[in-house]
């Protein structure tokens, strides 16, 4: 009668190591998040008061963001390099998928082309899915070819050139 199996023994050494190594794990401190440390919705409340807005605007804005510290991040930069309307610059930053490259393409936009006005550059920001890029291009634009500001804002905003007044029978080179 055969009670020990060669086979058994290689197995046991590696299970035995895994149960060591999850014991240290285990006795490790853990590392705490920082949203479980602060309260977003607080801190966003804060910047949008510190900001201007009426504690009523601030209240509802913070209650339905997605991340609400970006939101005030959003406003408090936008509102701190232009001379913007803080309810056009909240409805914006409300709006858009990323707060945060929103206030970079305005405030980019508004920093390079030295403007008075940003409030269409403020939409244009918004309406695009790439906020980054098309400050970029607006700037390249403006720069390089020497076009307008609402030239550059048309041509950047456009997914691409949709060629017009063409034959049916065209078919293009690829």
């Amino acid at each position: 009668m055969v009670h020990f199996h060669p086979r058994s023994t290689s197995f046991r050494l590696p299970v035995i190591q895994f149960a060591i190594a999850g014991l240290m794990a285990a006795s490790l401190p853990l590392a705490t998040p920082h949203a479980a440390l602060s309260n977003d919705f607080q801190t966003c409340a804060t910047g949008l008061l510190a900001a201007g807005a009426e504690s009523e605007v601030a209240a509802a804005a913070c209650a339905s963001a997605l991340n609400p510290d970006y939101l005030a991040e959003c406003v408090t930069d936008i509102k701190a390099q232009t001379q913007l309307v803080l309810s056009d610059i909240v409805f914006a930053c409300r709006r858009v998928r990323r707060p945060q490259e929103l206030a970079s393409c305005t405030t980019d936009i508004h920093l390079s082309l030295m403007l008075d006005d940003s409030a269409s550059t403020l939409d244009s920001c918004r309406r695009s899915l790439l906020p980054l890029r098309f400050s970029d291009c607006v700037v390249g634009l403006n720069q390089a070819a020497g076009l307008d500001l609402d030239d550059a804002l048309d041509r950047c905003i456009g997914a691409g050139y949709e060629p017009r007044d063409i034959s049916p029978t065209f078919i293009p080179n690829r």
